[in-house]
């Protein structure tokens, strides 16, 4: 009987907080043991719990620094990186690598999609069996749906081409599974335009769940959420009416954060959560991103100078590239500055993390819906540039402690006008796992800085590494599965 790796996640996924199975040890786990943990309400409050956790091991493990390391804006410390961060740095990705990146993503990534899969069908049992706890049950359904609507949308952003790189989106996407699979299911890739079809479906269901809610706490999913990742969704689409339509909604109800907020909502989330519209608990632990940065550590990355030369002198965003240590730091480190990306602090020594340089992190945030709405309406018809610049006026501002009429931008097109667009993206959202993602989706070439330390300066569109190959070992467990074009061990359906 075949085991295939989807179905090992399906089955260890929703016991994650729990048990400390390998990934492919499925003998010792069956279907009587997960339905005994959904036995009861308890159960369920455990596996919403273990859900967020897999979301947080999917965006620390791998996801954030591939969004970011493809770009053109850091360079890797070639002397302190590890060998699995050097190869995402260089493009030099291979199917046969069973063990690391780009495999963990794909684990991740499923891991997400397979515990929700798992909440919403015990979930229903649950509801026949405790119909009082509808309203409770119900909120966890849509925190399910929200999930795997996110992992299938950016497991689609590693391994696939971008949506609009065929005109019907018919090229391969990912397996976008919404059921628990079985052994001997084979597995195929779902198109794009499948994909994406999923992944708004779940956010509309999800949003049913929560209702038209207002944001209360950004550490958990709401029905702002839901928009505001289908205004993502939409625009990477190039859907610019729905990316318009979704990003409004939010902008309305969630303000933007002030200049004197700013520095504080990354660096010291407990007290300024910000503008956060969902934002990842990381539970007072330590995370990986802490360390690509960590400047009183081994820090592995930091922003290229091109980059930060963009930025205006008075910009408090410039502030985020400059960590001062201090005494918590280690004596060696007190009074000293460090060029570093400080949106990831390390932990003070001997000082709660819970009330200092707590990295929780956003996965969306207010300011990319400007960023999106703006785009929307200078790509959309009809054109509205006037808005569209109103938009990035008010980002401006705010990073300058002024008023948006005092920002002047200089545009006579719609085209000149979407690259001040893109450069304004590229500054506000830099490091937070976008920067490669927008290149790709634009379908634009990678071109890094003279300064750079990449053996690979550039990449052309549509080079196969704006796709990360099927790990080996998923080929070899599931004959349905297509390998990305270009990329060793390539299958096609009955070989």
């Amino acid at each position: 009987m075949r085991k295939n790796i989807l179905l090992s996640i399906a089955v260890t996924g929703t016991l994650a907080i729990s048990s400390c199975s390998g990934f492919l040890n499925v003998d010792n786990l069956g279907k009587s043991t997960i339905e005994s943990f959904f036995s009861d309400i308890d159960g369920m409050k455990a596996a919403g719990v273990g859900l967020h956790k897999t979301i947080l091991n999917f965006y620390d493990g791998s996801y954030l620094r591939f969004g970011d390391i493809g770009g053109d804006t850091q360079n890797a410390l070639r002397v302190a990186s590890d060998e699995a961060l050097l190869r995402m740095y260089d493009f030099d990705y291979y199917a046969e690598d069973n063990g690391g990146f780009p495999y963990t993503i794909w684990k991740n990534g499923y891991a997400i999609a397979t515990n929700a899969n798992n909440i919403l069908y015990y979930g229903q049992k649950l509801l026949d069996k405790y119909p009082e706890y509808e309203s409770e049950i119900k909120t966890h359904f849509g925190y399910a749906y929200f999930a795997r609507a996110l992992a299938i949308f950016d497991l689609c952003n590693c391994y696939a081409m971008p949506y609009g790189s065929t005109a019907d989106a018919s090229h391969p996407g990912v397996v976008a599974i919404d059921y628990i699979p079985g052994f001997d299911d084979k597995l195929s890739r779902h198109t794009m335009k499948e994909c994406y079809d999923r992944v708004i479906k779940d956010l509309n269901s999800s949003l049913k769940c929560f209702g038209n809610d207002d944001l209360t706490n950004p550490n958990y999913i709401s029905g702002l959420a839901c928009e505001a990742l289908l205004a993502r969704v939409y625009l990477y689409m190039g859907d610019y009416a729905n990316a318009a339509k979704y990003s409004s909604i939010v902008m309305d109800k969630v303000p933007l954060a002030k200049h004197d907020e700013y520095v504080g909502m990354f660096r010291k989330a407990q007290e300024n959560p910000g503008e956060g519209i969902f934002r990842l608990n990381t539970y007072d632990n330590g995370t990986s991103m802490r360390s690509l940065y960590n400047p009183t550590g081994n820090q592995k990355l930091e922003p290229a100078l091109e980059f930060m030369a963009k930025f205006d002198e008075n910009d408090v965003r410039r502030e985020l590239f400059t960590f001062v240590g201090e005494k918590e730091d280690g004596e060696q480190y007190a009074g000293k500055q460090f060029t570093t990306v400080c949106k990831y602090l390390p932990v003070k020594t001997g000082v709660s993390d819970e009330k200092n340089r707590r990295s929780d992190f956003f996965v969306i945030r207010v300011s990319e819906m400007y960023l999106i709405h703006a785009e929307a309406l200078c790509n959309g018809q009809p054109q509205d540039l006037s808005a569209a610049a109103k938009d990035i006026k008010e980002l401006r501002a705010r990073a300058l402690g002024t008023v948006p009429d005092k920002i002047a931008l200089r545009y006579t097109t719609a085209k000149e006008l979407d690259l001040i667009i893109q450069e304004e993206r590229t500054k506000e959202l830099c490091f937070e796992g976008h920067r490669f993602m927008d290149i790709k989706r634009r379908m634009e070439n990678v071109t890094r800085p003279k300064s750079t330390t990449s053996n690979r300066k550039s990449l052309t569109w549509p080079d196969i590494h704006y796709a990360l190959p099927i790990c080996q070992l998923e080929l070899q467990a599931n004959d349905y599965m297509v390998q990305n074009e270009g990329y060793t061990g390539r299958k096609t359906i009955g070989e």
